[in-house]
């Protein structure tokens, strides 16, 4: 049996201000640091502007490349 992404991805909620209430830790958790670094390179990188201008596959397009150069970017630091 073949494994997809889809299997082993965290589906918990992301906490992103706040605290996780106790007995949540198998409902939320906090960002990753990829995830942190994603953000705020989207905020840096992306006026609301052309947010609102972008299709879904042009936000996905440039949402992939993002990723692609924050991983670069996490992998050089280490």
């Amino acid at each position: 049996m073949t494994m997809s992404p889809k299997d082993v991805q965290d589906r918990r909620t992301v906490v992103w201000l706040g605290e996780i209430p106790p007995g949540k830790e198998n409902e939320m958790r906090y960002p990753t640091e990829e995830e942190v670094e994603l953000s705020l390179y989207v905020m840096e990188n992306l006026s609301e502007e052309e947010y609102d201008k972008m299709t879904e596959e042009e936000y996905n397009e440039f949402e992939k490349e993002a990723k692609r150069t924050i991983r670069k970017r996490l992998q050089s630091e280490l």
